[in-house]
């Protein structure tokens, strides 16, 4: 009987074995007038047509690599916690089209094809062309995968690792921030809820088939400005927003600053942050010194295609 850590090392192994599937998100140069962007628009939207169709081969192919990951992170919580086997199953989905993240892109491609009124000038339709191009590249959607592998290694209480993403309690502390509990890292994507107004307040809606989230973190809600206020990082909130949030979106109570989630950042931030011991705190794994140890043992075991690699405490998986 294959153990969860065999078949995962398997994985991790067969991820960092696969090329990268990136193409051009050019946008064949910017129009410089309102007719321009008209006259070009239905070349861009063809261009975003076929680029989601070829992100969708990549996917139903299995070169998304992250994708891979949470197929494969879904499964073992949901074996590890069978209480949370509704949730790790609906987040599983991201690993396939029928996900919320590619779900959201076709949804606004269609939009952009078929109710052009929603957008104000054929520049703004012109723009978002370009964002769904640029969003629909594998690499980069390879990337907006990587808060919902964090989010199932988050539940899994550390047995699990993170991707590209400081371990969670050097996060929470390198941003002072405050730990919302599980799901944080998609709170704000409208892939999976939205900022309804209560009394004047914007509250943190899950959509149904996330709800459970609210549930384990005691029926608890955040208003937009404790999250503005005391949120961790996330790919979508601090990197991804512009490609993975529709016109409305991303804008709509995008939060006021910057968090900081990689050694990456922190080497270009070394005023706030600013140091090389912040660098060396994190793998782009974002493993403890505890997970990275712990990991590593166990690796060691489990047969000598796997032993003393270093595969699993560097990052192959690309970078922001």
């Amino acid at each position: 009987m294959i153990s969860d850590l065999t078949r995962l090392l398997v994985v991790l192994l067969f991820c960092a074995f696969l090329v990268s599937c990136g193409g051009s998100d050019g946008d064949g140069g910017a129009p410089a007038t309102t007719q321009e962007a008209a006259d070009k628009l239905p070349q861009r939207i063809e261009v975003a047509e076929k680029s989601l169709s070829q992100l969708e081969s990549a996917i139903d192919s299995g070169q998304v690599r992250n994708a891979l990951m949470i197929k494969e992170y879904a499964r073992i919580l949901g074996e590890q916690k069978p209480e949370l086997k509704s949730l790790t199953k609906n987040l599983s989905q991201d690993s396939s089209k029928n996900g919320a993240i590619f779900s959201s892109l076709r949804n606004r491609l269609d939009t952009l094809k078929n109710n052009p009124d929603v957008f104000e000038s054929p520049l703004m339709q012109y723009q978002e062309a370009n964002a769904l191009i640029a969003a629909s590249q594998p690499h980069t959607y390879n990337l907006a995968l990587t808060d919902v592998v964090n989010v199932l290694a988050d539940m899994s209480n550390g047995s699990l690792p993170r991707i590209e993403a400081l371990a969670k309690s050097d996060s929470l502390t390198s941003n002072n921030a405050q730990d919302m509990g599980a799901g944080s890292q998609l709170i704000g994507n409208p892939a999976y809820g939205q900022w309804s107004n209560q009394g004047g307040t914007s509250i943190w809606a899950w959509y149904g088939m996330y709800a459970m989230f609210r549930d384990l973190t005691g029926g608890r809600s955040y208003g937009y400005n404790q999250w503005n206020q005391n949120r961790d990082y996330s790919y979508y909130n601090d990197v991804g927003r512009n490609r993975y949030g529709n016109a409305r979106t991303k804008t709509a109570n995008a939060p006021k600053t910057k968090r900081y989630g990689s050694a990456r950042d922190y080497g270009t931030s070394k005023k706030s942050y600013g140091s090389k011991s912040a660098e060396r705190r994190s793998s782009s794994y974002g493993k403890s010194k505890n997970q990275s140890s712990s990991f590593s043992k166990k690796s060691s075991n489990v047969g000598g295609s796997f032993r003393n690699k270093s595969t699993y405490s560097r990052s192959r998986f690309g970078g922001k």
